[in-house]
């Protein structure tokens, strides 16, 4: 019994450090999501290349710490005598004792705190793409849609005219 309490906090402080590193990345994923808005805002293209190189390579490197979270799960809940699914920082939490379960509430709060910094950055990114791609619909049909029937032109001399049938750019060669 003793034996297995110790094996038990030993797992604890792997998945402690990999849940640090969990919050490190969700951290650096809504600083990614700050500056993809700042550079299509700004319309950097060579900024935009960047931001993917790195947010490749953060997913390259984080892919590792992902396993390594699912096999100390997993163990845990065969430890503990339920599904890996339902092993939450919660259980654990009421599992263990002491310190153990200090640095368990610990590391949840934290992960809570930017978990919900991370859903706002992502909501906020969400409403700029949505409205980015809105605009360049309406930009595409003022350009390219057949059909301006009622619109009123007017040609070199001042005069006005109605033009049914013309496009605002001549889509042949």
């Amino acid at each position: 019994m003793i034996e297995q309490s110790i094996e038990l906090s030993d797992m604890v402080d792997d998945l402690l450090g990999v849940l640090e590193r969990d919050y490190e990345h969700i951290e650096r994923t809504a600083l990614f999501l700050n500056e993809l808005r700042c550079l299509v805002i700004k319309r950097d293209e060579k900024g935009l290349g960047l931001l993917l190189e790195s947010i490749r390579s953060e997913a390259q490197d984080y892919s590792a710490n992902e396993q390594r979270r699912g096999l100390i799960r997993k163990e845990m809940a065969q430890m503990l005598g339920c599904e890996p699914a339902e092993l939450t920082l919660s259980v654990l939490k009421n599992a263990v004792e002491g310190q153990a379960r200090n640095k368990v509430a610990q590391i949840q709060e934290k992960l809570k705190t930017v978990t919900g910094r991370l859903q706002a950055e992502y909501a906020v990114t969400v409403k700029l793409i949505s409205e980015c791609a809105r605009i360049n619909t309406i930009l595409l049909k003022t350009v390219f849609e057949k059909r301006m029937s009622g619109q009123v032109f007017y040609d070199s001399t001042g005069l006005t005219k109605r033009q049914g049938d013309a496009a605002f750019m001549s889509m042949r060669l």
